[in-house]
């Protein structure tokens, strides 16, 4: 297991070091850690079994109990985290999300307690059991591993100075700046006065159906108005609609401002949104590295597990097919006992 380790942390390293933004980084530090916690669990005396193979009492109970524990402590937090949000977010469909997940894990925790504490001899339900918890035990190892490398791309400094630092909208409230776009903003203020007021700052963001002007104009008139930025160091990209448009149409400017020269950039979004909007840099070929303001932190568990879900919705087809080969697996053990 040692050699699985150092060959995993091999393979982690030369990747993170050669291209930090892509997914497979993450499946790959996923698997890093997975060895790791079998490889601690595994020599922890209490867990295994003694000279008879009997597995010890702590063991038992460790095994028994702790997936219960862990599925009802995760629902009492996500359950109070959405409380929060609907309090000071509004009743939004968006911000019950957190709420949907508690309930999964709810559900889990009570199927789990049925087919194992209440002798339940039929094989179905063991199971149907098994496929729902290969199923939830693949979403949660991806979302563990996201939220680790997420974390671990946010505090990675970066080394270069940037041309351009690119600010992305999050929405507005009529024509005003709300905090959350507000926090990216101050952040992009922040980042241009420690490269010496020498970068530009591109604001990128078109106009909804419900704002009264294009969220790059808001935001150029809260740089100018409140940071006293000079106007011709801000410039606006004012068509995109998506993270994804924000980064094509904010390197069109740039290519057109920079003249055929060789220049480099950063992007500013909230912390929570740094490692996916990153991919959508990559895929834009645009050679920036991303920097994440600060968040409510009540608003974080929400927002990361939205963002979460977009990136399974980028790479779809590739959890579609896992999904599938689980579906067959549990469909071969069922024809075995039906």
């Amino acid at each position: 297991m040692f050699t699985t380790i150092l060959l995993l942390t091999s393979i982690f390293l030369m990747l993170y070091l050669t291209e930090k933004r892509r997914f497979f980084n993450v499946v790959i530090l996923g698997f890093l850690g997975l060895c790791i916690l079998i490889t601690i669990i595994s020599h922890y005396p209490l867990l295994l079994p003694n000279e008879q193979g009997i597995m010890s009492q702590m063991g038992i109970i460790v095994t028994l109990g702790g997936f219960p524990s862990i599925m009802f402590i995760l629902s009492i937090v996500t359950f109070f985290n959405s409380k929060v949000l609907l309090e000071k977010e509004g009743r939004k469909a968006h911000n019950l999300l957190l709420a949907v997940f508690g309930l999964s894990f709810f559900i889990m925790m009570i199927w789990y307690v049925f087919v194992i504490f209440a002798n339940i001899e039929h094989e179905i339900w063991h199971i149907l059991f098994f496929y729902a918890f290969l199923i939830f035990g693949y979403t949660m190892f991806l979302y563990t591993s996201v939220m680790a490398y997420a974390t671990l791309y946010h505090f990675t400094p970066i080394f270069y100075e940037p041309n351009y630092i690119i600010a992305l909208g999050s929405g507005l409230i009529g024509n005003r700046v709300p905090p959350l776009l507000a926090s990216r903003l101050d952040e992009a203020v922040k980042q241009y006065k420690k490269y010496g007021d020498r970068p530009y700052i591109i604001v990128s963001g078109g106009q909804g159906n419900d704002e009264k002007v294009s969220e790059a104009y808001a935001m150029k008139t809260y740089i100018v108005d409140v940071h006293q930025i000079p106007a011709h160091k801000v410039l606006m990209e004012d068509q995109s609609t998506n993270t994804e448009q924000n980064m094509v149409f904010s390197k069109i400017i740039m290519d057109k401002h920079a003249r055929g020269k060789t220049y480099r950039s950063i992007f500013v979004t909230n912390n929570f949104h740094v490692f996916r909007a990153s991919i959508y840099a990559k895929k834009a070929k645009l050679d920036a590295q991303g920097i994440g303001s600060k968040t409510a932190f009540y608003y974080v568990p929400n927002a990361f597990t939205r963002e979460f879900i977009g990136l399974l919705e980028m790479y779809k087809w590739m959890h579609i097919t896992v999904f599938l080969f689980i579906t067959l697996f549990i469909g071969l053990i069922l024809r075995a006992y039906v």
